[in-house]
């Protein structure tokens, strides 16, 4: 597939997990307030306030809410217990904590609030399921050296990432990460992750910038850059979350909804990929080739990443110079290319290697590595 950046373009506007809520219609008995601002840092001590309002509170004989992750995991745990009749208006206090007593990762998080009545009948109110998914059009975006401006209407999940049109993706910058409404500026060096190419000098770089509303009342923390949520979930050895195979809707209020807003957070994220270059007789690792030699690119993917991929079709490209070389469309790992670079009439010299691993929900995977080819000849090229 040569146009491959193209086709990231269309099918790579994917969005991350907006799991169906399990939870009921709730009655009209509470109902969360409005934010102060969307997000806080707990790492600086900062506390969120999650205003809540009882429309009888003498009935009412305790609020929790539960703090849990776009996956549905439960994070934490809060109770007030002392209701009165004497105010409707409440204030849960969270500091960013799970219940370890541990920052919780740079997220986004949704509270459910669990209201029990004195009747020891309980309701529950959120709003996952019934907001979140929006797919975001129009909003303003700017791409200057070295920075990418954009301006949100909500707090959304974001993707942005860099390539070549009609050539490979380089890059993922931001990658389905929560933000708050209003303007950001994204700073990167405008380089690759591997830092062999300056992306940004290329005449034809491209850029994806796409999101999608977050639910409301989602709760984003920052500042706890020393885990992300995939090593989070790893370290707590919590079971891969399943993709919803149910009825999903195709759009709320007139607007459309994601379908991929169905799929687990991580199943979005992109893979992590290691590729190898290495001598076709002694399979040994090598950064220079002669122009007729053979030599073997192997492809591996993470293992808890090469699950989710299993669960869904995905290709694995080859671009040399950006130039579209090869690809296996019916992917699989670990997976070994044989090939000759002189036959593939790349002159002598240093060149770029590019790999993609794309999946057909929209995850790109990409390495980038220099290699030479020595010689004074390829075949089928003029020196």
């Amino acid at each position: 597939m040569k146009d491959l950046y193209c086709t990231i373009l269309y099918i790579g506007a994917v969005v991350l997990p907006l799991l169906l809520s399990p939870y009921a219609a709730a009655a009209p008995v509470a109902a969360i307030g409005d934010y102060a601002r969307e997000s806080f840092a707990p790492v600086r001590g900062e506390s969120f306030s999650i205003p809540v309002h009882l429309h009888d509170p003498a009935n009412v004989k305790q609020i929790k809410v539960e703090i849990r992750s776009s996956d549905g995991d439960l994070m934490r745990t809060l109770r007030i217990t002392e209701i009165t009749s004497d105010t409707d208006e409440y204030e849960v206090k969270w500091d960013g904590k799970d219940d370890a007593g541990n920052a919780v990762p740079d997220e986004a998080y949704l509270p459910i609030v669990i209201v029990t009545m004195q009747s020891d009948e309980s309701v529950t109110i959120s709003e996952q399921g019934s907001s979140g998914g929006e797919e975001l059009y129009d909003f303003e975006k700017t791409i200057r050296p070295g920075v990418i401006e954009y301006s949100l209407p909500a707090a959304s999940r974001m993707l942005v990432r860099s390539g070549i049109k009609n050539g490979p993706m380089l890059r993922t910058l931001i990658d389905w990460q929560p933000r708050t409404s209003g303007f950001h500026a994204e700073r990167w060096n405008g380089r690759d992750n591997d830092d062999v190419i300056a992306i940004e000098q290329n005449p034809d770089v491209g850029y994806l910038i796409v999101g999608y509303e977050l639910p409301h009342h989602s709760i984003i923390t920052h500042g706890n850059n020393s885990e992300s949520y995939r090593r989070y979930r790893e370290r707590h050895n919590w079971p891969l979350i399943q993709a919803n195979d149910g009825q999903r809707a195709l759009e709320r209020n007139g607007r459309l909804l994601r379908q991929e807003a169905y799929q687990p957070l991580l199943q979005q994220k992109s893979p992590r990929i290691d590729v190898s270059l290495l001598s076709a007789g002694s399979r040994q690792p090598l950064q220079r080739v002669s122009a007729l030699d053979e030599m073997l690119t192997e492809v591996k993917l993470h293992p808890l990443d090469e699950i989710y991929l299993d669960q869904e079709r995905y290709e694995i490209s080859f671009f040399v110079d950006h130039a579209f070389i090869a690809e296996e469309e019916q992917g699989y790992v670990p997976f070994t290319w044989r090939w000759s670079p002189g036959r593939m009439g790349i002159k002598p010299g240093e060149h770029l290697l590019t790999v993609n691993v794309s999946g057909y929900n929209g995850q790109v995977g990409v390495k980038n590595i220099k290699f030479s080819v020595d010689g004074d000849e390829v075949a089928g090229v003029d020196p």
